[in-house]
């Protein structure tokens, strides 16, 4: 009796499932005869490459978003958050090497670098304004994104309409220390003295290690998120019920949980690029000749959102707009709210 209620139960839970999917894919379908809703794999950098492209109309003007991690494809996701820019945009995401859809289509593929991203990254662009038309496009980054598409904006003006930072990181180690300081003075005001005094000596521990380890990083954001106030993220349901999620999406998200070490180890270089400042030096990206766009949710710790305000300050740009998006976390994409603010931006500075 039990083992038929739980086949029972799974049964519900599935058909809820799909018909969720089903009406959300109904829901955020594209209508328009000109407009465009495909996922398909495109050769950049020597290598099949994961891309999904949505919007009502091609001749749009395109958005490049790059996602955050290294390694977090959002994709699949995004449907719910950027409904409210498709109707004037084009918008590109792209599973990076190493990430989702397309680790899975090229696992023997080299290893992700920086520069190897780089270099996918303005295949990708010289791709989309090839089939799209364009002559430069809008380049959106998320968390680990911004350094990618922040940097790229900077080297390539001629490509790049303007360029969205969405969890502006700048200096990693300033933002570590911030979020690990405002989280043991809370400990402290709370009475948790043992736990201040843990957070405290968790910091010194990645910071002063030879050997960058993120289970210790991982650790460490765990003492602070405790304490520090988390805000509203994209919802988990969004994922769950996502209409574009694919088999290999599902692989990815566990790809952590199954194989932490291995998943760590496929995205090493890209930490390393992360967390040395000493290795991105050679890159100026506060100086641009593109108009410039800081979202930053106030409730965000990975990159505080103080943090992003102070870069967001030091930049040189023809145009630029800080957008605050209150009560929300690192991951500020809130459907029907995030949209309508970016677009606004967007035509303000340009």
């Amino acid at each position: 009796m039990i083992l038929f209620v739980f086949i029972g139960l799974l049964v519900i839970l599935f058909l809820i499932w799909g018909i969720t999917r089903y009406n959300n894919a109904q829901k955020y379908k594209i209508q328009s005869p000109s407009g465009v809703q495909k996922s398909s794999y495109v050769r950049l950098g020597g290598i099949q490459q994961f891309v999904q492209i949505r919007g009502q109309d091609r001749s749009n003007p395109v958005i490049i978003v790059l996602h955050g991690g290294p390694g977090n494809n959002m994709g699949y996701y995004s449907y719910a958050w950027q409904a409210d820019l498709e109707s004037d945009y084009t918008i590109v995401h792209w599973d990076q090497r190493g990430c989702g859809n397309t680790y899975f289509q090229n696992k023997a593929a080299t290893k992700p670098t920086f520069d190897l991203l780089l270099s996918d990254l303005d295949a990708l662009v010289n791709s989309i304004c090839g089939e799209y038309g364009q002559e430069k496009v809008i380049i959106m980054g998320h968390s680990w994104g911004t350094l990618l598409g922040g940097i790229y904006a900077g080297q390539h003006p001629e490509k790049v309409a303007a360029y969205v930072g969405v969890g502006q990181f700048n200096d990693v180690w300033q933002s570590e220390e911030f979020a690990a300081e405002e989280a043991a003075l809370l400990a402290k005001a709370a009475g948790k003295l043992d736990t201040a005094k843990k957070i405290q000596e968790q910091f010194q521990l990645v910071r002063s290690s030879e050997r960058l380890d993120m289970r210790d990083v991982l650790s460490l954001r765990q003492l602070t998120g405790k304490f520090l106030p988390e805000g509203e993220n994209t919802s988990f349901s969004d994922r769950v019920f996502s209409p574009y999620l694919t088999f290999n999406d599902v692989k990815w998200f566990f790809a952590p949980i199954v194989n932490f070490e291995k998943y760590i180890e496929l995205q090493n270089d890209l930490y390393r690029s992360l967390y040395s400042q000493k290795g991105l030096s050679s890159y100026n990206y506060t100086a641009f000749k593109v108009p410039v766009i800081i979202i930053a949710g106030d409730c965000d710790w990975i990159t505080p959102y103080q943090k992003s305000r102070e870069y967001f300050d030091q930049l040189i740009a023809p145009k630029k707009e800080f957008i605050t998006i209150e009560n929300a976390g690192h991951i500020p994409f809130i459907p029907g709210q995030f949209g309508k603010l970016l677009q606004g931006a967007l035509r303000e500075v340009l």
